[in-house]
């Protein structure tokens, strides 16, 4: 259900709608468009009218021309800004129709919006209902929302969305990589540290990996779910179906640094006695080249740097041993 506010909370875009179409300055459109951004992020609404008006200037090819002399990445700074403004508004309200809408006319910018607030399911479903469609470079975005979501909203509903995606192919390297799994695999990490279903997690995500050819991040994501639950004898038994054993030091990995990160900003949590130095010993007794002996390092050194400066904050735990 939409819910509507009073005019006094609500941001008018009367201007940014007048200047849209090219105008006599793109720059001044991108400071209408932060303004409106700040205006929802304080808490207002957009107003009512100008609501569809919008959405329509994002569908619209010919929004959003800049000028031979202006920048060129304004063009998408205005549409993200834009996009970003709505969306808040229509999870705000509990918008979903809004939320389709933006989906269709502006995907690439509405996936790539940090989203720290909490949803209804309706506008959960809304935003990735469908993903698989998608082109990938949507979905990898995607993923990266859904971690974010995570510390605000119950992801549970679109949990099937989210493991289908351990499979999906990717391309890239570095800054260049596109890869939806990656942030479904952290999403999934953190998740398992808050649900008390983390059994059905774990089966859930063993149902998804083919036998014939598992893909390297459905087997670091289950490595890692295993981890968290300390069944540290089912993560050397993936070890086998492993082409290689980074993906299995990798689960050891996401799983010591989900937990390291929790623990570094709350305290009574329910890993707050985890064996870290259990955990790094089984890596390093996987690792069998330099490649290996790098990752567990580094695991070393994001796990002394995410642990909570006071100890007595998270309970006592055992020491990693050098």
């Amino acid at each position: 259900m939409t819910s509507t506010l009073p005019t006094s909370e609500c941001v008018f875009a009367d201007e940014l709608l007048l200047e849209g179409y090219g105008g006599p300055s793109a720059l001044y459109v991108r400071d209408q468009a932060r303004g409106v951004v700040r205006a929802v992020h304080a808490g207002a609404a957009v107003a009512p009218d100008d609501t569809d008006k919008l959405v329509d200037l994002l569908g619209d090819p010919q929004a959003f021309i800049n000028e031979p002399t202006e920048p060129a990445h304004l063009c998408g700074e205005n549409r993200h800004n834009i996009a970003r403004a709505l969306l808040i508004h229509a999870c705000r309200t509990d918008d979903p129709n809004l939320v389709r809408r933006l989906r269709q006319v502006a995907p690439s910018e509405v996936h790539r919006i940090d989203l720290r607030l909490p949803l209804s399911v309706p506008c959960l479903f809304a935003l990735f209902d469908g993903l698989g469609q998608e082109e990938l470079a949507v979905r990898h975005s995607a993923m990266h929302m859904v971690r974010n979501i995570h510390g605000h909203t119950d992801i549970t509903p679109i949990l099937d969305t989210i493991i289908s995606e351990l499979a999906s192919p990717e391309h890239g390297r570095r800054y260049h990589r596109v890869a939806p799994a990656d942030g479904a695999r952290w999403a999934l990490v953190a998740y398992s540290l808050d649900t008390d279903d983390s059994d059905s997690l774990r089966e859930r995500v063993a149902a998804v990996i083919d036998p014939a050819t598992p893909t390297q991040n459905a087997l670091r994501t289950l490595a890692a779910l295993y981890a968290v639950a300390e069944q540290f004898d089912r993560v050397i038994s993936l070890v086998g179906r492993a082409s290689t054993r980074v993906a299995v030091i990798g689960g050891i990995h996401d799983a010591v640094c989900g937990i390291a990160g929790n623990l570094g900003t709350a305290g009574d949590l329910p890993n707050a006695r985890y064996p870290f130095a259990e955990a790094i010993t089984l890596a390093e007794g996987l690792a069998t080249n330099a490649g290996h002996r790098k990752q567990v390092e580094d695991i070393r050194k994001r796990l002394n740097h995410l642990r909570p400066r006071n100890p007595a904050a998270a309970g006592p735990r055992t020491s990693v041993g050098t």
